[in-house]
């Protein structure tokens, strides 16, 4: 089995490329290294490109059977001073991504979101039953994609 992993020149996504490689999977990165590394990536199969690319993702996406998507502007501080810059990629940009692998025929999603859609929550451990309730722009553009995955997987 082949997977995309989306975002796989950056930290989390680096070791989620080694760890898929070790359990014997063929492992493509897909990443614009904007905050990437190169280095990162050596010894894998490097596909530089943006998320809401579509051009770029059709021919990638036909050559594998999941995608793992980890590229997103992740700064809470800049995502308040410049919200735009954060819906634009984890909102826009994965939803493009999105549509391309379904239009590619990819039914295994797996999206890498973050605590950030809880907001301030009311106890520690934060459960996946602790409402969502995300205080700044970084946190609302994944609780959003988190949304729009729930409908997608109710849908498709």
């Amino acid at each position: 089995m082949a997977i995309l992993v989306v975002g796989g020149a950056g930290y989390i996504g680096s070791h989620a490329a080694r760890a898929l490689r070790r359990s014997g999977y063929e492992v493509v990165i897909y990443d614009n290294l904007s905050t990437g590394f190169l280095r990162l990536a050596r010894g894998f199969e490097l596909v530089e490109g943006d998320i809401a690319d579509d051009v770029r993702l059709r021919p990638v996406l036909a050559r594998v059977d999941a995608v793992m998507h980890f590229a997103a502007h992740a700064y809470v501080r800049e995502s308040v001073v410049d919200p735009r810059k954060y819906f634009r990629n984890n909102v826009v940009g994965a939803l493009r991504l999105l549509n391309s692998a379904l239009d590619a025929g990819i039914r295994r999603f797996v999206f890498s979101s973050s605590c950030a859609v809880y907001g301030v929550p009311g106890q520690i451990p934060i459960t996946e039953s602790t409402p969502r309730e995300p205080v700044n722009p970084y946190g609302v553009s994944k609780l959003f994609f988190e949304n729009a995955l729930e409908a997608y997987g109710r849908a498709y």
